[in-house]
């Protein structure tokens, strides 16, 4: 099992990724390009068990934030997004690291 240093770095490795499936996945189309890159950030996903998790952490972001949105609102929800993306890394990254040890004054 990975140490919690490990999965930091790892999680904070994929943050890109996330954010670009994020933007992908709020477009109402995707060109040709976007649907390759969508296609290889999930088949991505479906061998890294960290990266697939986030990217289904995201897809639940995604989901609230979907319904009727017009061009006008895409870059502001963009930035909702990726507001919500840096509190889930510190949320998960909280829980991963437990209670830490602090050494004593």
């Amino acid at each position: 099992m990975p140490d919690s240093d490990e999965w930091l770095g790892s999680a904070l490795a994929y943050r890109p990724t996330v954010y670009e499936y994020c933007q992908l996945a709020l477009r109402p189309t995707l060109d040709q390009a976007a649907a390759e890159r969508m296609g290889e950030i999930l088949q991505r996903a479906e061998a890294e068990p960290l990266l697939n998790f986030l990217i289904d952490e995201a897809d639940g972001l995604v989901a609230r934030l979907q319904p009727c949105l017009g061009p006008q609102n895409l870059h502001q929800q963009q930035r909702r997004l990726q507001a919500a993306i840096d509190t889930l890394w510190v949320n998960e990254l909280l829980t991963a690291c437990g209670p830490c040890s602090r050494p004593s004054p």
